[in-house]
């Protein structure tokens, strides 16, 4: 497929950004770079994650930032306060567009991380990143919220209790399935981030450990801002293929 970032319409560039690339299973950095530089043209974020990050460190954030796209840095902070404030040091003088952490680490926890990203963009002269609240993430289920983490909420009104928590805080956004958008949004700012992980290929399937799963059409009729795509990408016969094809999906909504 002869197309590149220059060929995009408006309308598919808009897309692209609302497309965040998950880079796991990556052993070495000439391996990321491969990857990085073959699909950026189609996506706008790509997710550094705990394996990735542990492997190759900060250079592999270097590299997408290098390649004409952001970094979501999931690492899904979830300490004491004063421990997730310097991770978002850290996190803010790296660069990246956004970073998460885990609501179920509390108020006072998130409020943390707020504070330390604030400090040190306004200290470096940086631009804050986003940060974004983990509520349930997607391989977990009714029955595995009530019966293993004894949560006696139904799923929905729990993960909207930790969405309202992470607005109280400060948080730009938060990560959720599609499928508890519709609850959600109308509960919450028009400008608040959601950010949908669990999101299979328009012919491609999302990892079998999800259980909420959407397409990507689904997804954003129901309001999402970044579909996280992973498998149903690095895992198609053609991966340019199949990202263009879920922008032009984007693209008609």
């Amino acid at each position: 497929m002869n197309i590149n970032l220059i060929n995009l319409t408006k309308k598919q560039k808009q897309a692209r950004n609302k497309i965040c690339l998950v880079l796991d299973n990556i052993k070495t950095m000439d391996e990321l770079e491969k990857i990085v530089k073959e699909l950026s043209p189609f996506v706008g974020l790509f997710k550094i994650g705990k394996e990735t990050f542990v492997r190759l460190g900060p250079n592999a954030v270097k590299l997408v930032q290098n390649n004409n796209a952001n970094v979501f840095l999931d690492l899904k902070y979830h300490d004491i306060p004063n421990t997730i404030k310097g991770a978002s040091c850290a996190a803010t003088d790296l660069g990246v567009y956004m970073f998460n952490i885990h609501c179920a680490g509390g108020l006072e926890m998130m409020k943390a991380a707020v504070i330390g990203a604030k400090k040190t963009a306004e200290q470096n002269n940086l631009k804050r990143p986003k940060i974004i609240g983990v509520t349930l993430l997607t391989s977990i289920d009714d029955e595995i919220l009530n019966k293993e983490l004894l949560v006696k909420k139904q799923l929905n009104e729990y993960v909207l209790h930790l969405a309202k928590l992470s607005l109280k805080a400060g948080l730009d956004g938060i990560v959720c399935s599609a499928n508890e958008l519709s609850f959600l949004k109308p509960q919450l700012p028009r400008d608040f981030i959601f950010v949908t992980p669990g999101i299979k290929g328009v012919s491609t399937s999302a990892g079998e450990d999800q259980k909420r799963i959407s397409s990507p059409r689904e997804a954003i009729n129901a309001g999402s801002s970044i579909l996280v795509i992973g498998r149903a990408i690095t895992n198609a016969l053609n991966r340019k293929q199949e990202v263009y094809e879920i922008i032009k999906t984007i693209e008609e909504e």
